[in-house]
């Protein structure tokens, strides 16, 4: 019995002394070799980090003209924590908020519960609140213990709608987004840029949020504030938009648009515009019809303008980077510079318009048959001048589908614009053989623009090609991107995206013809009285079953290219009336803007106006607008 209990003794004493060894490399291990990590960790959970929300860097135009800022506003937040009677707070919150008992606990619980929860950080309950609202939560702050009054920068467009599909809007991060951008440090609290500009550049414009460090106890109650970290703003966008263009092209959009539907086209609801400088690529416009005001976004969207952007005919579709359109008679100057250069027409030879020679182009008619008369003998010129479809029909029999593919593209057709600082937009298409078989009548509705689709800024980019005899310019809408402390922190200068080759004779052509459309030609009334020589060319794309969509592309001055305007109209029938008096309208802003003294005396300092370069009244310029077909 006696060895019995000793060699339970002794083996009890074995145990314990390996218990105790166990224990003591433990707590060298926890002091020793991990005594930094779980310092810093027991104070991390003595302190918290209340975010101080970094005001968004302001956008400005060329001219300083302030297109988005932030404003201080007053948010109302629960501190849950805090309560001391929660169900007696809340009620007393619904009443003095209007909100429902049920959405201010779901409020809470998105902020507190869950994977991002943070429950000792303020639950926003109203944003943006009214001052009168504000006041009476002031009033009762005795009886809301668990309630503060933040003080935060909201985004603010002070002049409305003006570029608004451009600049874009901001809103609160989606659960997604965080999941995406939570290494960032983004926070479930956070609002984000959701489009255009905004979203583009939100790691220039979101800033650096600051915070202040918070003592909170074991159940994470603040008791104190340990200090403080200001907020930086975000830095500033410049971007080559002139805000009275701009306005300018927009006004005149819609006001087109309400003419077009109260007159025949009834569908006309929508259109872009486009201005870049043909020097520079800077987009001195972009306006897409309908917009809608960013700010309708703050604090978050009604429903009453939420039905309104995203009706059938959205706002919030930026048709001039992002609608692909058949370009109709606007293409018709790649096509003949094609024919041109391959050699297949001279610039003497004629061509018969008349319905008599339908049958020789699968049963294709001219436009202006409908009206009862006919172009009789025209050569290229004429037929550019007169967009006389029959000519270009022959070039597009004798021309394959690759050859006017490859012209197109040495414009930038089918590509991307290339710009960095633009929203993603549509590259269009311009197919050759190596995509698809054209048959015989394919070719030739691909000479008038029938089987490629475009953007109204590629278009405007392919034209500056022409205008400037070769260089495409790359478009782009941010100058500068500047620092809180005004330092240039990126800037982008003109580049050239690609050159286009042609030879003198062919320049010269495009040049003249283009000229002669603006004064005796399709868009000769939209231009009448207008003294800058403007080059351009009407457009009517087809577009069934509804009515055809509007075109005019052209640059100012004629002879010395400053700024080239395309405009589309969707459903607004022929380019020479529905397009092509807007572009009137942009180019007469862009005088008035730029070159304002000459615009009050109306002789622009142009040198084609000088050189008698523009005749008003000439010719077609006096028929009425039904006289215009394309």
């Amino acid at each position: 019995m006696q060895n019995r209990a000793d060699r339970r003794l002794r083996l009890f004493q074995i145990v314990s002394a390996l218990v105790l060894v166990l224990l003591l490399a433990r707590l060298w291990q926890l002091q020793v070799i991990q005594g930094d990590y779980y310092s810093k960790k027991a104070t991390n959970n003595r302190l918290a980090l209340l975010p101080i929300s970094a005001p968004r860097g302001p956008i400005v135009d060329r001219r300083g003209e302030v297109l988005a800022t932030s404003r201080m506003a007053y948010t109302i937040s629960a501190m849950p924590l805090e309560f001391l009677d929660r169900d007696g707070e809340v009620r007393l919150l619904s009443e003095l908020l209007g909100i429902s008992v049920q959405d201010i606990e779901a409020k809470i619980a998105g902020q507190t519960e869950g994977r991002y929860g943070i429950p000792y950080q303020p639950a926003r309950l109203m944003e943006d609140a009214p001052p009168e609202v504000v006041v009476r939560v002031s009033e009762h702050q005795v009886d809301l213990p668990g309630v503060i009054i933040e003080d935060e920068p909201y985004r603010s467009y002070p002049k409305g709608s003006v570029a608004g599909q451009l600049i874009g809007y901001v809103g609160q991060i989606s659960l997604e987004e965080l999941q995406q951008l939570g290494s960032k440090g983004y926070r479930g609290r956070d609002r984000i840029g959701k489009a255009g500009l905004e979203r583009e550049f939100e790691d220039q414009l979101r800033g650096k949020d600051g915070a202040i460090e918070v003592e909170v106890d074991s159940l994470a109650r603040p008791v104190g504030t340990m200090g403080k970290e200001p907020a930086a703003s975000g830095a500033t966008l410049v971007l080559t938009i002139d805000s009275a263009v701009q306005r300018a092209a927009e006004e005149a959009l819609r006001a087109q648009l309400a003419t077009l539907r109260a007159g025949k086209y009834k569908n006309a609801r929508a259109g872009a515009a486009v201005a870049i400088d043909a020097r520079t690529g800077e987009v001195i416009a972009l306006a897409s019809e309908p917009g809608y005001d960013p700010g309708w976004f703050v604090p978050r969207i009604s429903d009453q303008h939420w039905q309104q952007v995203s009706g059938t005919v959205s706002a919030l579709f930026n048709r001039a980077i992002s609608g692909a359109y058949p370009p109709g008679s606007v293409f018709k100057p790649f096509t003949a510079a094609a024919a041109l250069e391959a050699g297949v027409v001279s610039l003497t030879e004629k061509f018969l318009c008349s319905p008599s020679e339908s049958q020789h182009y699968y049963g294709m008619r001219c436009s202006v048959w409908s009206k009862g008369t006919s172009h009789g003998r025209q050569n290229l010129f004429q037929g550019m001048v007169n967009s006389c479809n029959i000519v270009f029909y022959e070039l597009g029999r004798r021309l394959t589908a690759d050859q006017m593919a490859a012209m197109a593209r040495q414009f930038g057709l089918s590509y991307p614009t290339g710009s960095k600082n633009l929203p993603p937009g549509s590259s269009g298409s311009v197919p050759d053989s190596s995509v698809r078989t054209f048959m015989p009548g394919e070719r030739l509705s691909y000479a008038i623009g029938q089987q490629v689709t475009v953007t109204p800024l590629q278009m405007a980019a392919a034209y500056a090609g022409i205008a400037m005899r070769g260089p495409v310019p790359r478009p782009y809408v941010v100058r500068q991107v500047l620092g809180a402390d005004g330092a240039v922190q990126e800037a982008f200068s003109p580049t050239v995206e690609r050159t286009a080759a042609l030879s003198t004779r062919t320049w010269d052509y495009l040049h003249a013809s283009l000229l002669e459309v603006t004064r005796t030609g399709t868009a000769a009334w939209a231009f009448r009285g207008f003294a800058t020589p403007v080059a351009g060319k009407t457009g009517t794309a087809q577009a069934p079953p509804g009515d055809p969509h509007g075109w005019f592309v052209g640059w100012a001055p004629a002879d010395k290219p400053e700024i080239v305007v395309a405009v589309m109209i969707e459903r607004g029938g022929g380019g020479g009336t529905a397009a092509a008096p807007v572009a009137r309208a942009i180019f007469e802003a862009y005088e008035a803007s730029f070159h304002p003294a000459a615009a009050e005396t109306g002789t622009s300092a142009a040198p084609g106006a000088a050189d008698g370069g523009v005749t008003p009244g000439a010719s077609n310029a006096s028929r009425p607008p039904d006289g215009v077909v394309d």
